[in-house]
């Protein structure tokens, strides 16, 4: 009782004090300052302060002098009452509250009235969603017996060498909490799970038709089978199914197979023969086998050091068993250690695995450390010197330790050849020189130099050929230099871009201008020939693009034309192009943000039959494609009608046929019931429609070799990075009866010609053609000189070629709204969608996009995505999820969008909780997240830039502004002597940044149009050595000049101590006192 009583009256008087240590904390606010050095003697740096209130909560973020104009960027915060973070700006010019033109520039949420913290309503940036409720809105369920909140519950039993699935009904109503997101354009995905938070069912809706995609546990919670929507539609009986007999789960499923210390050691994806796996004792996969690899009886090997690092990956010969492996390596640490070039040598300079080692050919060899390894191969170039880079190597060995410092790459069609490279690092451990040694006999070196906060400022490329210089007549072989040199604005980004080729006069390639929060507004191309510009939404969506030859204008929710429904969750609803003759496309998508149909309307909104429509299968596979081209061929239409087994291909029929050889068009060489057909990985190896009769695919899944049945040959070689670096074509006189297996297998065909890529260099026939360059390329097929070209893009990256000067890009390719080519381009530069290469050899018609190629009619890959697991409820052979209109694929393995996605797709698995005080980590995770998913999405305009990332956090209601505004004004100094930064900027706040706007307007009224400011004077014999005057002022005409500075004033009207001791030393040093303008 005592007890009690004592802590009652405990609890009572801290209830007192509070408020009184409340107000002193307030009196005491904090702030953590940070400099980013970019000098190496530290005269420069990027300040950054963080500010936080009594409570420790971070209410400002300040980024000083960081925009092109010198200001500082400010983001403010506010919180609720209880702690949650309710609002959030966006960056913004300290002083310019207007600066996005938007009444509501901030994320904002609302909360339920609950104890839990959950999201109810995430409102991005923009008073067009604002008041209009465009939200993402949280609802948190429990599941039913029926309707669209039931789940069925499956249940996996592990048998020999199979695994059994039941289904027992339903889950029990109220077993699963369900979170129902709704994102701004009324689409709701509901996702299920269950009292272990794990998640086992995501129902999409397609309007009223869900598309479920379940996740099945075994009782140790790892995850056994994934159903895709075709796959749980099939399976709703209750009743139990053998996997390895169950036509859904292998024509759409995912299985997963483990071993005792729950490590996957088989996976098998949709369509495909299991992939299997095997591991020491170390939790390494030191041996995989995928269903070609079992086939001709190979296993690849993974090989590590020491320390767990890579070192060697290959293949071998073995028709052992899975069992035998996993028996042979799991009580074994499977390392092998650097032996060097002892006598004899095995494996390559590294110990050996008994039984592995010895047997494998090495596809990638990795060297550590040191470079003793160029005593094993003489075929590695060692260091360069040039003039200006460089090359104290010797002096800093220690460098290169724990570092890269040797690669062999063999060439898969022939892995006797290899690519020797080499890379050496400066005394900070920056890659400072790469030499490289082609398995052709190519070389290539590239020096960089580097500033202090390691961004390159000049890199040189060298390139040796193997063929003669044309343009020279030399017989000797060609050598060749590129140089790019990069200068930075002071927050480091890109603000020029210098080019030298050979000889060639130094060319200002691009220079980048930015707007005052970083977004790349204005580019300048060679030499200010020409120029491109750039707009954006509050949120930082592209609106405009303006590139020589092309004016691309995206419409979301804002200045529609007339008839166009606004959308707001980021899909596109309208654009119009000038490269078109027909500018303007309209789109529609489904519930499931899949694009249904394009349609091309005049200026005057007049529509036209100039267009496409789609319609798909539950897991997103294109059942038919319509599509029609009137402005120049009134008959040419193509309507496409496929079939499919499972997720790949049975047969397509094209009702109309279309004509013309540079139209893209379905050839449509066959009617019958199979006429595609697939390997055990899920690789298309014949298309008959098509005219190929063969497919012969590598260990990377790429196409070696593509036979037609018309006896033309095309193939291609791949280093085992995956670099294509070589193709050939030609014709092979045989019989009609002569097995197809037999000329794919030729290691000799009657060749015509063939075509080489080294780096940057490519090579027709012997012939130099091309030179890619960081925004374009230059052409060698004019003459022996050569002419320099850029490339045009469109938001998604449709590519056209243009002369430096011409406003006019060329003609071809032409696309359709969708992306899907209706003229291909011309063969001297055969690229096209985002930019990749169009194969258009013999009708072949297929993009490569480095991991995958995709069948360009279709807009098709003709591979499993590497990455499909990463979203099960999508046909890995769909390209950009199907919306090609908002994604696009860099390449072949994941959709990236260009407009930033809806924040519930990312967190559809889990609920949104605010990030309190003690729950900061799910912030982290969703801002990690989308920073993630985001990243080189800017790589059209500025070589690897990345797009500012629009922020995952979300905020709340309009009258905590007030109550930021008043906290971010308040005094901050911090109890040390020291003066912190003002929060809105060196500029001070916005009544003096308002007397500064007037000074400036007055000052070009009077004739001084010359206008700068911040301008710092020396003054050598005041009490300060220098000073600042807010603006400056010169008049072209008389040269005369004004200096103003703005400041605070007494009462009595005159410039307080401090404004007046920096007046009068400025006008000793000038002789002229600048004019005093109050701002209070």
């Amino acid at each position: 009782m005592n007890r009690t009583i004592h802590f009652t009256l405990l609890l009572l008087c801290i209830s007192l004090s509070l408020p009184s240590l409340l107000k002193a904390q307030n009196n005491h606010k904090h702030y953590v300052q940070t400099h980013l050095m970019t000098e190496e003697d530290g005269s420069r740096s990027r300040e950054t302060v963080t500010y936080y209130d009594s409570f420790g909560l971070e209410y400002e973020t300040l980024e000083v002098g960081t925009t092109p104009q010198g200001k500082d960027l400010q983001t403010p915060i506010g919180y609720d009452g209880f702690f949650r973070k309710t609002m959030e700006f966006l960056p913004r010019p300290a002083g310019n509250t207007d600066f996005y033109t938007d009444a509501n520039p901030y994320h904002y949420t609302v909360y339920e009235n609950s104890e839990l913290n959950r999201v109810r309503e995430a409102y991005g940036p923009g008073q067009t969603w604002q008041e209009n409720g465009k939200a993402v809105k949280y609802a948190y369920l429990v599941n039913k017996a029926s309707g669209v909140l039931s789940c069925s519950y499956y249940q996996v039993e592990e048998l020999d060498r199979d695994i059994k699935l039941t289904r027992s009904g339903n889950y029990t109503p109220g077993e699963l909490t369900i979170t129902q997101v709704t994102d701004e354009d009324g689409h709701i995905t509901y996702t299920f799970s269950d009292s272990s938070g794990r998640l086992v069912l995501t129902r999409q809706m397609n309007g009223t038709v869900a598309h479920d995609t379940y996740i099945v546990y075994d009782d140790r919670g790892r995850k056994r089978i994934v159903l895709p929507p075709s796959a749980a539609d099939a399976l709703t009986a209750v009743e139990s199914w053998l996997c390895s007999q169950s036509e859904p789960i292998q024509l759409y499923g995912y299985i997963y197979r483990y071993d005792g210390r729950d490590r996957c050691i088989e996976k098998k994806l949709p369509g495909c023969a299991p992939i299997y796996y095997v591991y020491d004792k170390s939790d390494r996969m030191v041996l995989k086998q995928d269903g070609n690899d079992r086939e001709v009886k190979r296993w690849q090997s993974y090989q590590y050091d020491h320390l767990g690092r890579q070192v060697i990956w290959g293949f071998f010969k073995s028709p052992s068993s899975h069992q035998y492996w996993i028996t042979f390596c799991q009580n074994k640490v499977l390392s092998v250690g650097y032996t060097g070039a002892q006598t004899p040598m095995e494996n390559y300079g590294y110990s050996s695995v008994a039984q592995i080692s010895l047997r494998c050919t090495p596809l990638i060899i990795n060297y550590y450390d040191d470079y003793d390894y160029t005593n094993i191969f003489s075929e590695f170039i060692g260091s360069q010197n040039r003039p200006g880079y460089y090359s104290s190597f010797a002096s800093s060995p220690k460098s290169s330790y724990g570092k890269l410092t040797g690669q062999v790459v063999a060439l898969l069609n022939d892995p006797s050849k290899k690519d020797y490279i080499a890379y050496y690092y400066d005394r900070r451990g920056r890659e400072a020189q790469r030499t490289a040694n082609s398995a052709f006999g190519f070389k290539n070196y590239t020096f960089t130099n580097y500033n202090f906060t390691d961004q390159p400022v000049s890199v040189r490329k060298e390139h040796i050929s193997i063929y003669p210089d044309a343009a020279s007549g030399s017989t000797g072989v060609a050598s060749h230099v590129t140089t790019y040199e990069y200068e930075y604005d002071p927050a480091g980004r890109v603000s020029k871009l210098y080019h030298t080729f050979d000889s060639d006069p130094r060319v200002l390639m691009a220079d980048y201008r930015y707007d005052e929060v970083g977004r790349l507004e204005t580019k300048l191309i060679h030499n200010h020939a020409d120029t491109a510009s750039y707009k954006y939404n509050v949120r930082g969506w592209p609106t405009e693009i303006n590139e020589p030859g092309m004016r691309e204008k995206i419409y979301y929710n804002e200045d529609l034309p007339q008839g166009v429904t606004p959308l707001y969750n980021g899909n596109i609803p309208c654009l119009s192009n000038s490269v078109n003759t027909i500018p303007v496309a309209r789109f529609t998508y489904d519930g499931l943000n899949r694009l249904l149909s394009t349609r091309r309307y005049k200026m005057d909104g007049r529509p036209t039959e100039h267009g496409e429509n789609f319609t798909y299968d539950k897991m997103g596979n294109l059942l038919t494609y319509q599509r029609v081209f009137e402005d120049f061929y009134p008959d040419y239409t193509t309507k496409l009608a496929i079939k499919y087994h499972g997720n790949q291909i049975q047969s397509a029929t094209d009702e109309r046929r279309s004509v013309g050889y540079y139209n893209l068009r379905y050839l449509d060489d066959q009617n019958a019931d199979v006429e595609y057909f697939y390997d055990s990985n899920g690789n298309l190896v014949k298309n008959l429609d098509n005219r190929i009769g063969k497919i012969k695919n590598n260990i990377l899944n790429l196409p070696e070799v593509v036979a037609f049945t018309d006896g033309n040959l095309l193939t291609f070689s791949y280093m085992a990075d995956g670099r294509k670096v070589r193709d050939s074509y030609g014709s092979y006189p045989i019989k009609p009866t002569t097995p197809l297996d037999t000329v794919v297998n030729n290691t000799d065909p009657y060749i015509t010609g063939i075509n080489d890529w080294s780096e940057d260099y490519y090579y027709q026939s012997k012939k130099l053609r091309r030179v890619t360059t960081s925004d374009g390329h230059l052409n060698f097929y004019d003459s022996p000189d050569h002419t320099t070209y850029y490339t045009t893009k469109d938001h998604i990256g449709c590519t056209w070629q243009r002369k430096v000067g011409s406003r006019n890009a060329l003609m071809y390719p032409n696309y359709y709204p969708s992306g899907i080519m209706d003229l291909k381009p011309y063969p001297t530069y055969p690229f096209g969608l985002g930019g990749k290469e169009f194969m258009s050899t013999n009708y072949l018609d297929e993009y490569y996009f480095g991991a995958r190629t995709m069948y360009a009619i279709m807009n098709r890959f003709n591979q499993v995505d590497p990455l499909c697991e990463e979203y099960y409820s999508v046909s890995p052979y769909a390209y950009a999820l199907n919306n090609p209109v908002r994604y696009k694929d860099p390449d072949g393995r994941f959709p990236w969008p260009v407009v930033p996605i809806v924040l519930g797709w990312l967190l559809e698995s889990q609920p949104v909780n605010a990030p309190t005080l003690n729950r900061v980590s799910n912030a982290r995770n969703m801002e990690a997240a989308w920073n993630s998913y985001n990243e080189g999405a800017l790589s059209n305009f500025i070589p690897g830039a990345k797009m500012e990332a629009v922020s995952t956090r979300v905020f709340i209601q309009k009258p905590v502004e007030k109550i930021v505004r008043k906290t971010v004004t308040s005094e901050v100094r911090e109890e040390v002597g020291k003066f912190v930064p003002n929060p809105f900027g060196r500029r001070g706040g916005q009544a003096h940044q308002d007397k500064v706007a007037e000074a400036i307007k007055q000052l070009k009224s009077d004739g001084f149009t010359k206008v700068g400011t911040e301008r710092t004077i020396i003054t050598p014999n005041g009490e300060k050595t220098r000073r600042t005057v807010d603006v400056r002022g010169i008049n072209p005409t008389t040269g005369e000049v004004k200096d103003i500075q703005v400041g605070r004033q007494n009462k009595n009207g005159t410039p307080v101590a401090r404004e007046r001791r920096a007046l009068d030393d400025i006008e000793k040093a000038t002789g002229q006192r600048p004019i005093f303008i109050p701002y209070n």
